[in-house]
């Protein structure tokens, strides 16, 4: 079932540009997403009902696999259903930001991008995992370009130079450890890895390998200090594009170096090798984006730049949980993958809904916002509440998520930046919210005044990301339960 999302996809984005027409090609992004979330669904009840799927085609050098375990089909759902709504968002909000005679590009664009997001996920074949991160690249290029004006231009060939540059790494590990273990399967390279006396003549190899890896993921998934491309393309993309960029695209590329590092290597291996020394890199550096990437929204004005600069603190969330190295630390950054792209898909769809109706960015000239748009800005303070880490919300089961993860692996010095970046998200959050509710100029409006609300229909698939909010926020537990489970077949090399 994995091939046939992948192809789905990517045949509907090319229905979706072939048809030359904006009516049409929304409709058949749309239904093309809706099907990919029944897919993505079916597809983990399958899995969780009879085990991970495993697919071979192909054979000697150019042999290709695909192995679908319960967190492969858990991005899938991510990518197939958070996917879907920010397309159903799309279709009363790209217009304000791109050319109809450029829609079917965009959704051309959007669903190659969603299908090889998927298949950089469900391959095990490092040949196919990079075709894929290539491809995805140049998608996730174009839907920040395809607004066709001088700033997304720059921003694009901006976000694609370093991307590249990033694969270029990447690419660089493969060969590394192609050349130490005379295999391009995850699993097979886990094999060799983990099997008795490898490390000892060829942890050299296997250290630098997944250096170079780490240094093109961190380029791909924006971690501070390679995020420098991140503010401008999400800033300045659509704002579909921007919830896009950072609730789906930086998950694939993070989910990729885990089944690297956890798969490949190992826990046993990384605990008794150089490995270990990466991954406490991995964690200071995360620990450090956390920080900086806070402290960098608190000085944004422009709204969406904000948003940008969260995100960058919440990778630094994500690799932090990956540099613990523990199946606990593990959890919790699988965990906050979820967190995240709910809650920063619904953040971006709101702030291109005042931009929308405003035509204001600036964040000072939002006082009283909450009166002309008062479900908007309702929007806006979940997601504002869950990224701080209030409870209720999905953000703050993730900190909790962390904090365990910290504790069962003794690193406790971790817990103070950890309550140090939630303070730092409320002082950013917060006064966008006090100041459109309750701020000088919210009191000094009077009625009648112009709603500048948009319909309700219209706001509908953001209601749903926020209710995802709320879910996740109170009854986390089933998913939780099977991150666990499938935490085991993501690190196991047995087919």
């Amino acid at each position: 079932m994995g091939i046939a999302i992948i192809v789905l996809l990517i045949l509907g984005g090319v229905a979706a540009w072939v048809c030359k027409n904006d009516k049409t090609a929304r409709l058949i992004a749309l239904a093309v997403t809706a099907v990919d979330a029944v897919l993505a669904v079916v597809m983990t009840m399958n899995v969780a009902s009879n085990g991970e799927q495993v697919m071979r085609f192909g054979s000697g050098f150019i042999e290709q696999s695909i192995r679908i375990g319960k967190i492969e089909c858990f991005m899938a759902c991510i990518f197939g259903i958070i996917g879907f709504l920010i397309v159903w968002a799309s279709m009363s909000m790209i217009s304000h930001d791109v050319e109809e005679r450029l829609i079917p590009f965009y959704y051309f664009l959007v669903l190659a991008l969603l299908g090889t997001l998927n298949a950089v996920v469900f391959f095990e074949s490092m040949i196919g995992i990079f075709v894929s991160i290539e491809l995805s690249s140049f998608a996730a290029a174009g839907i920040v370009i395809v607004k066709n004006q001088t700033e997304n231009v720059h921003a694009g060939l901006k976000y694609l130079s370093l991307s590249i540059l990033g694969s270029s790494l990447v690419l660089m590990g493969m060969v590394l450890l192609y050349v130490a273990t005379g295999s391009l399967m995850i699993s097979g390279i886990g094999e060799v890895v983990q099997s008795g006396g490898f490390m000892g003549s060829n942890s050299s190899y296997v250290v630098w390998a997944m250096s170079l890896i780490t240094g093109g993921v961190a380029f791909k998934a924006a971690l501070f200090p390679c995020h420098i491309w991140l503010p401008d393309a999400h800033g300045t993309a659509p704002s579909p594009s921007s919830a896009t960029l950072s609730a789906l695209v930086l998950k694939a590329y993070i989910v990729f170096y885990m089944k690297m590092m956890f798969r490949g290597v190992g826990f046993e291996v990384i605990a008794s090798s150089g490995i270990r020394t990466l991954l406490n890199v991995v964690m200071v550096v995360g620990v450090v984006a956390m920080i900086c990437g806070s402290l960098l929204a608190i000085m944004q004005t422009d709204i969406k730049r904000m948003i940008a600069y969260s995100s960058v603190a919440q990778m630094g969330y994500i690799f932090m949980g990956i540099g613990i190295g523990t199946e606990f630390g593990l959890f919790a950054a699988l965990f906050h993958i979820l967190a995240h792209a709910v809650t920063k898909s619904g953040l971006f769809l709101v702030a291109g809904s005042i931009i929308e109706q405003t035509h204001n960015r600036d964040l000072t000239k939002m006082g009283g916002l909450g009166k002309l748009m008062p479900i908007t800005m309702a929007l806006f303070t979940i997601g504002g509440l869950s990224m701080i880490g209030i409870p209720l919300f999905v953000g703050f089961n993730s900190k909790w998520n962390f904090a365990t993860g910290i504790v069962d692996s003794a690193n406790y010095w971790l817990l103070i930046p950890l309550s140090i970046s939630a303070l730092l998200n409320a002082l950013y959050y917060l006064p966008v919210v006090i100041r459109a509710f309750f701020g000088q100029e919210a009191k000094e409006m009077k009625e009648p005044f112009a709603s500048k609300e948009r319909p309700v229909k219209d706001l509908l698939p953001i209601i749903l990301l926020a209710v995802g909010v709320i879910i996740f926020g109170v009854a986390a537990g089933p998913v939780s339960d099977f991150l666990h489970s499938g935490i085991e077949l993501l690190t196991s090399i047995g087919h």
